[in-house]
């Protein structure tokens, strides 16, 4: 108790009357709508009254949506950015309804104008097509290729997408057409020859940085890697530079479909692209069952990008008659939204660092069926499952310890392996020992808060006994320095000086007797329950001893927040 005093008073001397300086680290490169939860319905599915249903369907069971694609074939002819009025009367008032409920909206595109588009005539007459406007058969018709190096073709482009980019969207879903490019043998623009690799970077980079002129929050969805030809070759689609949001191409509705869907993700992440994801359950038709359905939105979640779409059914309410899938989906989509801090930090420091987000526990390219496990950035390992099972086995990579996402108890030695049985409400996803993880929690049925937490940042530690660092980066905002440290046997936790409030959470600790906020040079007092940390500015400390974790809130934190605690037992001490 002595030693704890000396502590509080030597930090307290040094810090009274000052605050923790702010982060120097650069904010988020990306907007975090990047990291919601995408919704779309195939082309025969989609007209404005269908997919304004299907967006609501989704809110009525309390699911959140951040963005809605809007598939092929909305506009009158394939790449003339007129919508079809028969399908969309009032694409403006669509725009407007779906931003005016947080949602944003990407129109499907490719580079290519087929004969019959309205555009084509034009377009051809000025010699703004690759090869003097010579077609290729693709599977949406009979087009040619926009020639991205004329310039006259550039602005005449352009104008087209200013048509639906003044109405509002933020995006667009960039189709893979530029390998059609290599059907033409030797493909010739205004420059000269134009290899597929320039073609392609010209081809996603214009669609991502044209739009961004007017709406720097502006995404596209474009394929990082695609596999062909049963997974023999796989392509690089998009440049590394845009895909914040790729999407893996097309599966079949079968765990053989998620495996492929895997392995194109484990390719992407060799070639060190950043966010990606696939379309849950597989974008193609076909018997897609209650138990591949639960299990890819399941790996979904634990992906930068938690798209759903593609043909036939994938609305999470209509896989039974208990409810069971559209709760298990309500509950992955709102962990999906607490990892948003935590994937914009990944995303954004995974680009910097040249490296992707995802990291493969198999090694080797040429065998990537080793394992399908992987760590989501460094502090989580995610173990799919990709077979209609309830049993899973998880060897527990070397080096570190981890702690099971459901049960702060049970933690597990590197280098061992464990058999489970994981029920289809449950995923077997697990966090680093040591970890920092910045949270958004903002929901009853969280195991890291509730509601009353929206607007705080968590930060989600599972304490070791060593000192560990965690930089969030924020969108639009200055980034915020996360730290823990040990003093002999005092726990130390700081956050620079930043307008994001923190709440911190530690789990697979015993509840401590003492917590004293530095800063304000005030005790934290213990409440009875979570509701009353949020209630008076004295901040407080709560104990939830069923789960072994130990909420904190310091008192005002203009400062930036320092706390110490004085007898912190770790659960495994």
């Amino acid at each position: 108790m002595l030693l704890f005093l000396l502590v509080l008073l030597s930090v307290s001397a040094s810090l009274s009357k000052t605050v923790i300086p702010g982060s120097t680290v650069p904010e988020a490169l990306y907007p975090e709508w990047a990291h919601h939860h995408w919704i779309w319905l195939s082309s025969n599915q989609a007209d404005q009254k269908s997919v304004i249903q299907f967006v609501n369907d989704f809110f009525a069971y309390d699911i959140k949506v951040g963005a809605i694609d809007i598939d092929s074939e909305w506009s009158t002819g394939i790449n003339n950015f007129i919508f079809d009025t028969k399908k969309f009367p009032n694409a403006s008032g669509l725009v407007d309804y779906m931003h005016s409920k947080g949602v944003r909206v990407i129109l499907w595109v490719t580079s290519m104008v087929d004969t019959d588009s309205s555009n084509f005539v034009d377009g051809n007459s000025h010699n703004y097509f690759l090869n003097d406007g010579a077609t290729i058969h693709w599977w949406h018709g009979d087009g040619a290729f926009i020639d991205y190096t004329n310039p006259f073709a550039l602005d005449w482009w352009h104008q087209q997408q200013k048509l639906v980019i003044d109405i509002g969207i933020d995006g667009w879903k960039c189709d893979g057409t530029d390998p059609y490019i290599f059907e033409l043998i030797i493909a010739t623009g205004y420059n000269g020859t134009i290899t597929e690799r320039e073609y392609a970077d010209l081809y996603y980079r214009d669609f991502f940085n044209y739009i961004r002129k007017f709406n720097d929050e502006a995404l596209i969805m474009a394929r990082p890697v695609d596999s062909f030809l049963d997974e023999i070759i796989y392509y690089d689609f998009a440049p590394r530079d845009v895909v914040w949001s790729g999407w893996v191409g097309d599966q079949d509705p079968t765990f053989d479909g998620l495996k492929n869907a895997l392995v194109n993700m484990f390719y992407s992440a060799w070639a060190n692209y950043v966010n990606f994801g696939s379309d849950i359950g597989g974008y193609r038709s076909g018997n897609r069952t209650k138990e591949l359905f639960t299990r890819w939105f399941q790996m979904g979640t634990f992906t930068p990008l938690m798209e759903n779409g593609g043909n036939g059914q994938h609305r999470p309410w209509m896989f039974d008659n208990t409810n069971e899938t559209v709760d298990t989906y309500r509950i992955f989509v709102n962990i999906h939204y607490e990892l948003i801090p935590y994937f914009l930090t990944a995303g954004s420091t995974a680009w910097e660092k040249g490296i992707s987000v995802m990291s493969p526990i198999a090694e080797s390219l040429y065998n990537p069926y080793h394992s399908w496990d992987f760590m989501l950035w460094t502090d989580i390992l995610v173990c799919p499952i990709v077979e209609d099972s309830l049993k899973r086995t998880v060897e527990f990579p070397k080096g570190n310890d981890w702690i099971d996402w459901w049960n702060a108890s049970l933690v597990y030695t590197g280098g061992s392996s464990k058999d489970f049985t994981v029920p289809l409400t449950s995923f077997p996803v697990f966090h680093r020992k040591g970890s920092i993880v910045p949270l958004f929690v903002d929901t009853d049925t969280s195991l890291h808060g509730d509601s009353m937490s929206s607007g705080y940042l968590t930060v989600l530690i599972h304490p070791d006994k060593l000192s560990h660092e965690f930089t969030v980066r924020h969108w639009k905002k200055p980034s915020q320095d996360l730290s823990y440290s040990w003093e002999q046997d005092e726990f130390i936790f700081t956050a620079s000086k930043h307008s994001q409030e923190v709440i911190v959470l530690l789990r697979s600790v015993k509840c401590p007797a003492k917590v004293f906020d530095v800063i304000n040079d005030v005790p934290l007092n213990p409440v009875p329950s979570k509701s009353k940390l949020h209630f008076g500015n004295n901040g407080g400390f709560y104990c939830d001893h069923n789960r072994s974790q130990v909420y904190i809130k310091p008192s005002s934190q203009e400062g930036g927040v320092r706390v110490v605690i004085g007898d912190l037992r770790l659960l495994w001490d």
